[in-house]
């Protein structure tokens, strides 16, 4: 039993690295907001940049999940600021990530 508990303490510290290392993250992209496919690279970078800061810290569920989340909130930030640029008539936008 006091193994096990050893365990889930290690398991605890992993997650809760991971989790930091996702919450400090910070990437700054330019898109144009005429431009769906200059969008989505816009989003696919800030993906990549998420995996390559949590590539050591993969495969628990919760971190996982995570990871899922943090990409949907930025692909729902990227998008919201698109669609507010387009009525601005704001063709380039950037999106700051968190830090």
């Amino acid at each position: 039993m006091r193994e096990n508990a050893k365990t889930l303490f290690v398991a605890s510290e992993d997650i809760a690295t991971a989790l930091n290392l996702l919450e400090s993250i910070e990437v700054e992209i330019g898109f144009d907001s005429d431009d769906p496919e200059s969008i989505e690279r816009a989003i696919l970078a800030v993906e990549e940049a998420i995996n390559t800061r949590l590539s050591g810290h993969r495969g628990d569920a919760r971190i996982e999940s995570a990871i899922l989340r943090v990409k949907f909130d930025f692909r729902c930030a990227i998008l919201d600021q698109a669609s507010s640029a387009e009525d601005d008539d704001e063709a380039i936008s950037s999106v700051h990530t968190l830090h």
